[in-house]
């Protein structure tokens, strides 16, 4: 079955300097047809030929995010550490807390 993918890309506009949203759509081969609207797919490319002539490129799912896993890579934050947390009150204004890019 044939798919469509629109890919999104930021690009700097060349007079304006500011980000501009660069939409370009693909066709992709899903075998399964187990992808529906709104999945995210990774294009996997080069196929040995081309399926038709404006599919060359086959959609594969992409694994989700484990987050779990990543939280036990991090360390702990302040506030774990002496083994208290803040309750509501507490002046939560005065205790630290890093942000972490998950």
């Amino acid at each position: 079955m044939t798919l469509g993918v629109e890919v999104v890309r930021l690009s700097r506009h060349p007079k304006c300097h500011r980000q501009e949203r660069i939409k370009k759509k693909y066709q992709a081969h899903d075998p399964e047809n187990r992808f529906r609207v709104g999945d995210v797919v990774e294009l996997r490319r080069p196929l040995p030929r081309p399926i038709s002539k404006t599919k060359n490129s086959l959609a594969v799912p992409i694994p989700p995010r484990d987050t779990l896993h990543k939280a036990k890579l991090l360390p702990p934050l302040e506030s774990d550490v002496d083994g208290r947390r803040p309750s509501d009150g507490d002046d939560v204004s005065s205790a630290v807390f890093p942000h972490y890019l998950l």
